[in-house]
């Protein structure tokens, strides 16, 4: 590296981490098993803002690859993680901005923690560490999006 860059504090802080839920087993290997669905996680989350304050926000997020379909093998996870944020006080930050900085950073780095949490937790085990496969964040943003339209629809 031959120039140094300087690193802008974000305008988006996180406060606060909670695990509410770990649930891991690994499963031994069995040929009858179906390997397919053991990368095929669901993945929920709602962001919450705070009523008092607007300029903070907690995220929760669940991460599941349990399947009631037949045999399994390897890592059965589910984690569940409560994550709070809060916007800088010192900037004049839009709604707009607020949106994005909730979707493009705060979403990917609750993930982010909880994909270290799976690899650590997971690296004790006899199978060794299991790293969350990546994510498409958009399609994720977009099927949210989605079950938010048919909630509101459903709610009228």
């Amino acid at each position: 590296i031959t120039r140094r860059m300087k690193i802008k504090k974000s305008e988006l802080q996180i406060i606060d981490f909670n695990l509410l839920g770990v649930n891991i087993i690994s499963f031994p290997e069995n040929e009858n098993a179906n390997n397919e669905t053991r990368n095929k996680f669901d993945i929920d989350f709602d962001v919450f803002i705070n009523t008092d304050n607007d300029r903070q926000f907690k995220i929760m997020i669940r991460l599941n690859n349990f399947k009631d379909e037949g045999p399994q093998s390897g890592y059965g996870i589910d984690v569940t993680g409560e994550f709070k944020f809060k916007f800088d006080k010192k900037s004049d930050i839009s709604e707009d901005k607020k949106s994005q900085l909730v979707s493009r950073s705060a979403i990917p780095m609750a993930i982010a923690h909880l994909r270290s949490i799976i690899a650590l937790t997971t690296s004790n085990f006899y199978d060794g560490s299991y790293f969350l496969p990546s994510i498409d964040l958009n399609h994720l943003l977009q099927r949210k999006l989605k079950s938010i339209d048919v909630k509101t629809s459903l709610e009228e």
